[in-house]
């Protein structure tokens, strides 16, 4: 206790320092700032008047206040109050006997509540902003505000400052973040149906190909375009602009690729045995090609148009990293050089791309493994 009968002004900074940061309404940190000032004070009232755009002074918040004065009540700040004193030097200014005072004028409601001394301390506005208003304490009891309470109430009105910046800047940073996220997801939506259109020029390339080579190379690049469409088209379902659940992306590439073979050849089926995951864009954009190389690759040359199966799995493993296997019960990889074909070129370099390590398995079919870090690295 200090010797006004109130908490240590020490205390009362620490407190109201902690309940500022943990805030995030600007009324609560007003009135926990005049219910603290008064503890730390033994004062009976306090209040925060908030400038308005004339100058004028608005009771924010207060406590102790009747009922009509706390948001309803404006004090004019005109030359010769306390309150244009104080906003005019940028000091505290006293009042030790409102009953006495002359030179001054008081406000009829400060003085129908038994103030006997005051005190007015500015509250800074931001950087070279006007000041966000007044802090003042008001006491019914005849005393004196010395040195160390003006002090201790030019901190306060300072830590009261840094908190209302802080609260007052909340709603536009919130605004300018929602602006964001509507321009990305609608840049992600304009993508994907511009991927959609190139998707189906490629196809109408590709049915007009002279030759069977150039239209297999052409639907090749169609299925690795369509990838890159069905994954812009997860994020913007999912609201996300760096991230998606990897699983149902993975499967959308494999089974979209297996439901296209059209060639008259035999059923491929796909077993999918996926966790649910996240993943960083910048991941998942390599590894939805990987799954698209494999499968398309697969579907070429393992069956020899026969029936088959295409497997596709997805597990996380210790230490955040998760393993991807894609497998086929065909011919297998074939030995030596041959087994270096672009395809299998394409699939090792976006591997390197994500830092993955990757293990091709030969014998009863293909199978890749991948290991990978989901998260953005």
């Amino acid at each position: 206790m200090d010797e006004t009968g109130g908490t240590s002004h020490a205390s009362v900074l620490a407190d109201f320092g902690e309940f500022s940061l943990r805030a995030g309404d600007l009324g609560d940190v007003l009135h926990e700032a005049c219910r603290l000032v008064g503890r730390g004070l033994g004062t009976d009232l306090a209040k925060v008047m908030e400038m308005r755009p004339d100058g004028s002074l608005l009771v924010r918040a207060g406590v102790g206040w009747s009922a009509g004065v706390v948001g309803h009540t404006v004090v004019p700040n005109l030359p010769g109050s306390s309150e244009h004193e104080a906003l005019r030097t940028n000091r505290p200014f006293v009042i030790d006997d409102v009953a006495a005072e002359t030179r001054l004028t008081v406000p009829d409601f400060i003085r129908a509540h038994g103030v006997s001394s005051l005190v007015n301390v500015p509250i800074p506005g931001a950087g070279t902003a006007a000041p966000f208003g007044l802090l003042q304490v008001d006491s019914r009891a005849a005393r004196k505000f010395g040195p160390a309470d003006t002090d201790f109430l030019r901190a306060y009105a300072n830590l009261l400052a840094s908190a209302v910046e802080r609260l007052l800047l909340l709603p536009a940073l919130r605004d300018a973040l929602e602006g964001r996220d509507r321009l990305l997801r609608e840049l992600q939506h304009r993508v994907k149906n511009n991927l959609q259109v190139i998707t189906s020029l490629v196809q109408v390339q590709a049915a007009q190909a002279g030759t069977a080579e150039t239209r297999r190379e052409l639907e090749v690049v169609g299925q690795r375009v369509e990838a890159m469409r069905l994954l812009h088209a997860r994020l913007y379902v999912g609201g996300s602009v760096d991230a998606l659940d990897l699983a149902p992306y993975l499967r959308d590439v494999a089974q979209g690729l297996v439901g296209l073979r059209s060639d008259g050849a035999a059923a491929v089926r796909l077993e999918a045995d996926l966790e649910d995951m996240r993943a960083a864009v910048d991941v998942a954009v390599p590894l939805g090609l990987v799954v698209n190389e494999f499968v398309t690759n697969s579907l070429k040359h393992a069956f020899g148009g026969g029936p088959g199966t295409l497997g596709l799995m997805l597990r996380a493993l210790p230490g955040g990293l998760a393993r991807i296997v894609l497998w086929d019960d065909g011919k297998g990889l074939p030995p030596g050089p041959s087994a270096t074909g672009t395809g299998l070129q394409i699939i090792e370099g976006l591997a390197r791309q994500v830092g993955a390590t990757h293990r091709w398995v030969t014998g009863g079919g293909a199978r890749l493994e991948l290991e990978f870090t989901p998260s953005a690295g």
